[in-house]
């Protein structure tokens, strides 16, 4: 059993407050000698700069000075910030000291230094915090989290959440087991689900994590076993309340979410270093595949518009990670009516399952199959991945139509951020025709995810649309 570190941001808080020191610095240079090269170099202040800077680091390691960061108010964070910026005073003035370096500086510099500091670092974490809680936990990248409890625990939970601030967490729904609550609001939360109705629910809706908090002397008839496993199968981390015990789940993480410390299970957990460096590789290929799309658009209008009157690009609401709605775009390769005539022909569906693909599909235009055939209708999709809302390699994203249909099992596959390419395109893209087969590819690249896989995929991806294998 694995424990997690705290969500605190600590490194994203450490780099704002070095990046207010060197601003601190600057203007004190500025406003006292009205320069900063001279002074930098010939009275010594850049070496006193980056020590200054270590010290800070120093100070971060040794003391726990942002652990209830959210939880302070205005007076409150003035007060951390005065302190913290009167113990790097403290320290420095003693080593000065020390080594006999007093002369050297001026004490009116380091005044103004400090000065500024305390007020342009409170300032700072304050719109810090204020982005974080207010912009990121609203956001579509934050964890939208389904809460499970009791109608006499919904309130007390609720509480918790609220003032713990956890800027990760976004509290979109309540399940309420032992009482029929659905359509109220509990504190401005919608109650949306029931002991009946939760998994229906969560599978039509946007979760990313359940969090279960169930009392202690609870005699409510729930199979947890049961419970975990069906969240966790759809692709949701669930973490629940140590309050509540004998499990027999063999993968728990012991964490703490919002003060609640809870059991946190799930079908695959990355690291944080690894989600900023596969969107790290996302951006740098959105920006190289915008610029590629751009040049695409000026090469490709004339012949679209020429064969088929409208809009150069298609655009269609789809379902990515975990049921986020988003709109994805490509080049239009059909006719305008092409969505009225698709009923028309479900009965040629060659693929087993929720998908549709069809050989020699009569609403692809000449020039659509040309695109089609060398993948350059997707391009635009560039611009997708550069939003955020899918990545470079991933699963592809289900039309709503053929989401609303999903099992439960089926919502795994978006786990993820849906992807540009993914495992089974570069096994033979439209090759396979049973939309179980694309699942357990798709389930088998989010188990084994890795930055290497991910390379592995993109050059399997090109070499396939190279030689056109299983495009259509």
């Amino acid at each position: 059993m694995n424990f997690i570190k705290k969500s605190v941001p600590n490194k994203y808080l450490l780099a704002v407050d070095l990046c207010c020191i060197l601003l601190s610095f600057f203007v004190t240079t500025w406003i006292l000698y009205g320069g900063i090269t001279e002074y930098w170099v010939r009275n010594m202040y850049g070496f006193a700069f980056i020590f200054i800077l270590l010290l800070y680091i120093a100070i971060y390691y040794a003391y726990d000075t942002y652990s209830r960061i959210f939880k302070r108010g205005f007076l409150e964070e003035l007060i951390s910030v005065i302190k913290i910026n009167c113990l790097l005073a403290a320290i420095l003035t003693f080593i000065m000291f020390v080594f006999q370096e007093g002369a050297t500086y001026s004490r009116l510099f380091f005044l103004t230094f400090f000065t500024l500091n305390i007020l342009i670092n409170y300032l700072a974490r304050l719109y810090f915090k204020i982005l974080l809680l207010a912009v990121y936990k609203k956001s579509g990248a934050s964890i939208k989290l389904m809460i499970i409890t009791t109608s006499d625990k919904a309130k007390e939970v609720l509480d918790r959440f609220r003032k713990e601030n956890d800027w990760k967490y976004q509290v979109t729904y309540l399940t309420i087991l032992d009482r029929q609550l659905m359509g109220e609001m509990i504190e401005g939360i919608p109650v949306k689900a029931n002991i009946m109705n939760m998994y229906e629910v969560a599978r039509q809706e946007v979760v990313d994590g359940v969090f279960i908090y169930l009392p202690s002397d609870s005699s409510l008839s729930i199979n947890l076993d049961e419970t975990i496993l069906e969240f966790v199968n759809m692709g949701a981390t669930v973490n629940l309340s140590i309050n509540t015990f004998g499990l027999k789940v063999r993968e728990k993480i012991v964490g703490k979410i919002s003060g609640y410390y809870a059991l946190s299970f799930s079908t695959r957990l990355l690291k944080e270093s690894q989600i900023h460096m596969k969107r790290f590789m996302d951006i740098v290929g959105g920006i190289v595949g915008c610029v590629l799309t751009l040049l695409l658009i000026i090469l490709l209008t004339p012949a679209i518009k020429l064969e088929s009157p409208g809009p150069i690009l298609f655009s269609q609401v789809r379902v990515g990670k975990n049921g986020r709605r988003f709109k994805i775009y490509k080049f239009r390769s059909m006719y305008m009516d092409a969505e009225k005539r698709k009923e028309e022909l479900m009965n040629q569906n060659e693929m087993s399952g929720f998908m549709f693909k069809m050989k020699n599909d009569p609403r692809v235009t000449k020039v659509g199959k040309f695109m089609r055939k060398t993948s350059l209708d997707e391009f635009p999709q560039f611009f997708n991945i550069l939003k955020g809302d899918m990545s470079l390699v991933g699963t592809r994203p289900p039309t709503e139509a053929e989401f609303l249909m999903y099992e439960g099992r089926h919502k795994r596959r978006l786990a993820l951020k849906c992807g540009l390419t993914g495992l089974w395109q570069g096994s033979g893209r439209n090759d396979i025709q049973d939309f179980e087969e694309v699942v357990k590819l798709d389930l088998e690249y989010i188990d084994n995810w890795s930055f290497k896989l991910d390379i592995k995929i993109l050059l399997k991806t090109v070499a396939v649309v190279l030689f056109g294998k299983g495009s259509r």
